[in-house]
């Protein structure tokens, strides 16, 4: 058989009910078609998930699949995506993870991952030299998400550098439905709760070994130059440049009087901080003070954002973490009234190694605590903690609980929208979440609609739009002022950026959103000609799979919204009175007419599938059609 250039040109298939691994070879047509990541995980999730199948079920399917540009010198190519039926939506998931693996994944002979069923007791995947074999893990029940990575390295007798794993930790094993996969010292997928569904297959992890395999590309030179001249861009660009060396850790103390920061829960949109408290949010100050132990970069990447680091100071004095990036600051600080950077690194990274979604931690904690405050819960519901704003021991504590569901942490466990249900009253009009159940990044979105709405009506369980594409790169104009039109258009015509991008196998930060030149490392990796409107058909594809998937699972147009606090009019600060309540029907007929769909139900038309060539999934959707 010909090679395939950039693809290792098979899938490993993983039946967890019956022991059962084989390999399966790809066809090529199907590799250009899904490229690989995101929508090809999309494509195997909506074949293969019938409806009636429940997140937990043993008949859910858990993808982990790179992309055609994984493990070559592309900056950052050891990404995964990690596609499944999500924890907190019941809807489609896809999130992404950087570090190694994905670049490991492809030396050792594979693609992606295809797991269902589930294991009689906890296990791991062991993947080497082309093949993969389950391994007993009963011994590392209950161990966090670090502590496992070191532990399978030495049982199999790997150097740190030579092998990448990737599991859950004690979230995960007690399926709280908000934890994440975590690998590679500070990595994670967690968006809409695929760790749950690893722990409800009893998987706790899965090791890929480095091995001695390469990547065979079609145009080495071309690859390498393009990628360059990309990199060039992040390094030198006053948009980008700031990222390349600081990560995002420099947008807390840039963005904290802009209204954007979420404080306390949405009660405030003004900063509440001294100055001298916001200091210790600030790149400069952080990377001064918190103790570097070495950089910790990510496959052929050259940013300078991941540093593994030991907490100076506190309770956690003398931990290893990783330098958090902004959403832990946000999440794990300014939601819970913690005015302190130190502090929320150090409760930042014990949320990862408990194996929780910093985001989703943090907004179901703020619930918690306003409903403290307000009386809804008390001393005697938390087991006697009190959970008070800026509490961070009180915070360390519940996370424990939640992890493990103890207590009141069996409800909080659930995730926002659920948990706030369970408290009743008043807590229904505090959690910030969609009405399908997921919640967003750490912002306050209420003064930018164009982040909201693409979280509210995103197919993926988070979010499709990230934090860009930044609109000139792609031939738009931005979504500002704040309005209807402008809004939902932008938004339905940039957010097929972002799927094709994760579809790639690389990092969103040291490669942007120019579309010419990712199409041209793609050819120059694959040797195709493939062009940017093949992109665009890649990323919309993603989307209208994931969005079939979600209707044949239930979902309807009432889940594009906004929960009330979350969709809510600020009091104060720079966005005060803004309401987009009145106006977001009409951008929902927009959005939905923007990409095809059709206005009262929000399906996919007969004619958006045909052109996207997922004809067969008419007769489902529309039945009498073809």
């Amino acid at each position: 058989m010909e090679p395939i250039y950039s693809y290792a040109g098979n899938i490993l298939r993983v039946d967890l009910s019956k022991g059962q691994l084989r390999t399966e070879r790809e066809d090529p047509a199907m590799l250009r078609k899904y490229i690989g990541g995101s929508c090809l995980g999309a494509k195997v999730i909506y074949e293969e998930i019938p409806s009636g199948v429940e997140w937990s079920d043993p008949e859910n399917r858990i993808i982990i699949a790179a992309g055609p540009l994984s493990g070559t010198r592309v900056k950052g190519s050891g990404t995964i995506s990690v596609i499944t039926k999500g924890a907190l939506t019941n809807g489609a998931a896809s999130t992404q993870a950087n570090g190694f693996f994905g670049a490991f994944l492809k030396f050792t002979g594979f693609d992606g991952i295809i797991i269902q069923g589930r294991a009689e007791h906890l296990c791991y995947l062991y993947i080497h030299d082309g093949q993969a074999e389950l391994r007993d893990a009963q011994h590392l029940a209950g161990k966090d998400s670090w502590e496992i990575q070191d532990l399978i390295k030495e049982e199999l007798g790997y150097s740190s550098q030579a092998m990448s794993v990737f599991g859950i930790g004690p979230a995960g094993e007690n399926m709280v439905r908000f934890a994440g996969v975590f690998g590679d010292y500070g990595h994670s997928a967690s968006h809409n709760g695929p760790g749950a569904v690893m722990g409800s297959k009893k998987l706790k992890a899965i090791a890929v070994a480095r091995g001695n395999g390469k990547v065979k590309v079609h145009d080495v030179k071309q690859l390498s130059a393009l990628s360059n001249e990309l990199f060039d861009i992040t390094k030198t660009d006053h948009q980008y440049s700031m990222l390349y060396k600081w990560g995002t850790l420099h947008l807390f103390e840039s963005a904290a009087h802009t209204g954007r920061i979420p404080y306390k829960n949405y009660t405030t949109n003004v900063c509440p901080m001294s100055e001298e408290q916001l200091k210790t949010f600030s790149k400069e100050y952080l990377r001064q003070n918190l103790k570097v132990i070495r950089p910790h970069p990510c496959w052929a990447c050259q940013m300078h954002h991941c540093n593994l680091i030991q907490i100076p100071e506190g309770p956690l004095v003398g931990a290893e973490g990783e330098e958090p990036e902004y959403e832990g600051y946000t999440g794990l600080g300014s939601q819970l009234g913690i005015w302190d950077g130190m502090t929320a690194t150090a409760l930042s990274n014990e949320v990862d190694r408990l194996g929780m979604d910093c985001n989703e931690t943090g907004w179901v904690l703020g619930m918690a605590m306003e409903c403290y405050e307000k009386g809804l819960l008390t001393k005697q519901d938390t087991d006697g903690i009190e959970l008070t704003w800026g509490n961070a021991a009180a915070v360390r504590a519940m996370m424990d609980k939640i992890a493990h569901r103890e207590g009141v942490g069996n409800e909080l466990a659930e995730g926002v929208m659920r948990a706030a249900r369970a408290i009743g009253g008043e807590a229904l009009q505090f959690g910030i979440h969609t009405i399908a159940g997921n919640t967003p990044i750490g912002h306050d979105h209420r003064g930018v609609w164009a982040y909201m709405f693409d979280i509210c009506v995103a197919t993926t369980g988070c979010y499709e739009l990230h934090i860009g594409p930044r609109a000139k790169n792609i031939g738009l104009k931005e979504a500002y002022p704040n309005s209807p039109n402008t809004t939902a258009t932008y938004v339905a015509q940039a957010k097929w950026v972002t799927l094709f991008f994760d579809s790639l196998g690389i990092c969103r930060l040291p490669n942007r959103e120019f579309p010419k030149l990712l199409v041209g490392m793609v050819n120059a990796a694959t040797g195709w000609d493939f062009s940017v409107d093949e992109a665009i058909q890649v990323g919309l594809r993603a989307i209208n799979l994931m969005r079939c998937f979600n209707l044949r699972h239930g979902f309807t147009t009432d889940k594009d919204a906004p929960s009330p606090r979350y969709g809510s009019v600020p009091v104060d600060g720079p966005f005060k009175g803004l309401n987009v309540a009145p106006v977001w029907n009409e951008m929902l007929d927009t959005y939905y007419e923007e990409m095809g769909w059709d206005s009262a139900t929000g399906k996919p038309l007969p004619g958006t599938l045909s052109k996207l060539d997922l004809a067969y999934i008419i007769p489902e959707l529309w039945p009498g059609q073809s």
